[in-house]
């Protein structure tokens, strides 16, 4: 079974996936990279406010890009 790696990148910090999952094809991996990212959001939203982007970079065993995904939060105050 192929492996796909799976990157984790925002504008403060990269996190390269050097483990990798075990996918049954590319179509399997793009939808563990949809998941993947509400998982991510949730927890850094906590932390980080009112504005995020996350993006989710898939890449095979020889280290190919093959799918990127991304997620943007924007929360806007209407009381003040």
């Amino acid at each position: 079974m192929p492996r796909f790696f799976f990157d984790i990148l925002d504008a403060n910090a990269n996190e390269r996936d050097e483990v990798g999952v075990a996918c049954v094809d590319l179509e399997a991996a793009v939808v563990e990279a949809k998941r993947a990212l509400p998982s991510i959001a949730i927890d850094e939203l906590r932390r980080d406010g009112d504005y995020k982007n996350y993006m989710v970079m898939v890449r095979d065993e020889e280290g190919q890009a093959v799918y990127s995904a991304a997620l943007s939060f924007v929360g806007t105050r209407l009381i003040r």
